[in-house]
């Protein structure tokens, strides 16, 4: 493969992945909505672990784990800031 060939590549990767970022936060919202509709507090620290524990597991190459781990941790954040 050429350099632009892993380019395009990595232009498809990202509007799959952004795609799905909206999804998730268009999800992430409703939640947020959901939670001040019955007064439950927006940070579930064990359920960012858990989050982190899930989709570490369904990595296939363990090399990435603390990179992943990092990027959800992040996500969440984002996450948190759309609830707010």
């Amino acid at each position: 493969m050429e350099l632009k060939d892993y380019r395009d590549a990595i232009d498809e990767i990202d509007k799959e992945m952004t795609a799905l970022f909206e999804r998730r936060m268009n999800v992430v919202k409703a939640v947020g909505d959901y939670k001040r509709e019955h007064d439950i507090k927006i940070l579930d620290k064990s359920r960012e672990e858990k989050v982190l524990d899930t989709v570490c597991g369904y990595l296939h190459n363990t090399d990435y784990t603390d990179a992943l781990r990092k990027f959800y941790q992040y996500l969440m954040d984002i996450s948190k800031m759309i609830q707010e």
